[in-house]
């Protein structure tokens, strides 16, 4: 039985309880989660699939500047 996908309720909870800058839960499958302050999603840095998304996020900015700039 893998990790179990918390509720943004559980995440609020997790970040009342423990009061860190990052959320780092290796617990939460979750990638994206509620920000603790303001709108918006963050993401669990403790899935490996996190970082995936930021080199994917960062390829696809370096290619597109490439294309732009001929």
């Amino acid at each position: 039985m893998g990790k179990k996908r918390w509720t943004w309720e559980e995440v609020s909870k997790w970040r009342a309880e423990n009061r860190q800058m990052l959320y780092f839960n290796k617990e939460d499958a979750n990638i994206f989660v509620p920000k603790a302050y303001g709108f918006g999603l963050t993401i669990n840095w403790a899935n490996p699939l996190a970082y995936v998304v930021i080199v994917a996020v960062i390829a696809v900015i370096f290619v597109i500047r490439t294309v732009i700039r001929g």
